[in-house]
């Protein structure tokens, strides 16, 4: 019968102990915390940190200073635009180069590098100077697979020198 009631008196005994000393030794650190965060040492004797300088908090003179700030900015950097420098920049429209990109880069991410390789040889047949179709083919066909076409495109590249 004693042993019965030894075990679970000995168990709750070591809790009540391992507890005991969990709370003293954090008491212990959090004592030792708040005399160090006192002191504010730095990293060497005799060092100490710089007190942090209070929040500000703009006025409404600090506000109208910023604003005329703003607008003498925008009076010498930014400017209405013509209708017709706006003409001149263009309708936004995609050119026909942007938009074959667009449609290679579709075709990758589809995993359909055939189609990709036949729109790229197409455009490089019809714009043999274009360095960055060439470029394009080219990693794409060694990627491929294609080392032969690709050397080839590679050539194609380089025989157009650095005009």
């Amino acid at each position: 019968m004693m042993s019965r009631v030894r075990y679970p008196l000995l168990f709750i005994l070591a809790v009540v102990l391992l507890t005991s000393a969990t709370l003293i030794a954090y008491r212990r650190i959090g004592a030792t915390t708040a005399t160090r965060s006192t002191v504010k040492a730095g990293p060497w004797p005799d060092d100490t940190v710089p007190e942090h300088p209070p929040l500000v908090i703009p006025t409404k003179a600090d506000y109208a200073r910023y604003a005329a700030a703003d607008s003498v900015w925008r009076e010498q950097n930014a400017r209405q635009y013509t209708v017709a420098e706006l003409r001149a920049r263009g309708d936004g429209r995609r050119s026909e180069r942007d938009l074959l990109d667009d449609r290679v880069y579709l075709l990758r991410k589809r995993g359909d590098n055939r189609r990709a390789v036949s729109e790229l040889e197409h455009w490089v047949t019809r714009h043999p100077r274009d360095r960055s179709a060439l470029l394009s083919l080219a990693r794409l066909l060694k990627e491929s697979g294609r080392t032969d076409a690709a050397v080839a495109r590679y050539r194609q590249l380089l025989s157009l020198g650095s005009e």
